[in-house]
């Protein structure tokens, strides 16, 4: 019996350290560097965990929100000047 608990203890450490806690979309937006990280590893393992769904949207809102906005006037331009 003593045996059976040690056992059982010992699989319940292994399989808790192997969870990873899973962070909103708000955090990953907050912490972009940590979250171009996690985006690379998710990919690299092919992971589709709640984790790497969250960093994804957040990347993508974080693009969104950081995207440079078209000159129309200097692309305008370049169109009729044809340079």
């Amino acid at each position: 019996m003593k045996g059976f608990m040690i056992i059982a203890g010992l699989c319940g450490v292994f399989l808790l350290s192997g969870c990873e806690e899973t962070k909103s979309v708000e955090w990953w937006t907050e912490h972009h560097d940590e979250a171009v990280k996690k985006e690379a590893e998710c990919k690299k393992s092919g992971s589709d965990s709640q984790n790497c769904r969250n960093v994804k949207e957040a990347n993508f809102r974080y693009q969104q929100l950081h995207a440079k906005e078209p000159n129309w006037s200097a692309d305008a331009d370049k169109v009729i000047n044809g340079n």
